[in-house]
């Protein structure tokens, strides 16, 4: 299973439309209830939705908040994958208890909307970790910047980080800095950079004219990767463990304390 959906020049992350669905179940429940018994719960649930989202992102935030102190900018990249989906939740709910606490007669009408969109993000959270067991590093070979060749499944033993990406690619330019410097700050991880589509000359000039020094920069203009991944959209970054097993993967930009959030699943 993908870990997002491509539609058009969009890329959504699965994570992202089950929260749409879950929202848009709450918000059908609510219009029925309303209709059923003459109670609009329409304003406490949106409300009580932005507390979830405020609080899951503050919940990440807190627990790499030494990373975000580095960065601090960083903090408003809410496109990097950075929230904690359950301290959300429980936001919420203390949220929405503490409102309907002297509103009996709202109870029913808010707190099954709320149950509704909570048991479809909780689904769709297990249905994520219960994805069938991924497919090792596979047996494919590229040209490096250097000349010498790379063998993906070859490179078992340590901790794999590949990174497919493009120069013309926005998401890509800005997470590219990070991610060379994370070459640098975790020598225990194989970083590899996979280039989709452009050929050496090209990448060589850019990677210099972004004073950008980074090992293992492979070249795939064919985009067999791309196909092999089942990639999405640009940028991609999957982990391997030490087998050669894939653990993570991430489509879309990422920032540093999502990128250390990932890695935290080889320990």
């Amino acid at each position: 299973m993908n870990e997002a959906v491509a539609i058009g020049p969009l890329v959504l992350p699965w994570a992202f439309l089950h929260l749409c669905v879950a929202v848009a179940a709450s918000m059908a429940v609510a219009a029925f209830l309303m209709r059923r018994r003459q109670q609009d719960a329409g304003p406490l649930l949106w409300r009580s939705l932005w507390v979830a989202v405020v609080f899951a992102r503050l919940g990440f935030l807190s627990e790499y908040k030494e990373l975000y102190a580095e960065h601090p900018l960083s903090i408003l990249n809410l496109r990097d994958g950075g929230w904690s989906p359950e301290v959300g939740i429980i936001a919420m709910w203390m949220y929405a208890t503490f409102k309907l606490r002297n509103l009996p007669a709202m109870r029913l009408a808010a707190s099954v909307p709320l149950a509704v969109g909570t048991a479809i993000v909780i689904a769709g959270q297990i249905q994520l970790a219960m994805r069938p067991a991924s497919e090792p590093l596979p047996a494919l070979r590229f040209e490096q910047l250097n000349g010498e060749p790379i063998d993906l499944a070859a490179l078992r033993g340590k901790p794999v980080v590949i990174n497919l990406w493009a120069t013309w690619c926005g998401p890509c330019v800005r997470e590219m800095p990070m991610l060379a410097q994370s070459q640098r700050d975790w020598p225990d991880v194989r970083f590899v950079f996979v280039n989709q589509g452009e050929d050496a000359s090209h990448v060589a000039k850019w990677l210099s004219q972004q004073r950008l020094d980074m090992s293992n920069v492979a070249i795939d203009e064919r985009r067999e990767a791309s196909a092999v991944f089942k990639q999405a959209g640009y940028p991609t970054t999957l982990l391997f463990d030490a087998s050669g097993n894939l653990v993570g993967k991430r489509t879309g930009e990422l920032s540093k304390p999502a990128l250390e959030a990932m890695l935290t699943q080889l320990r």
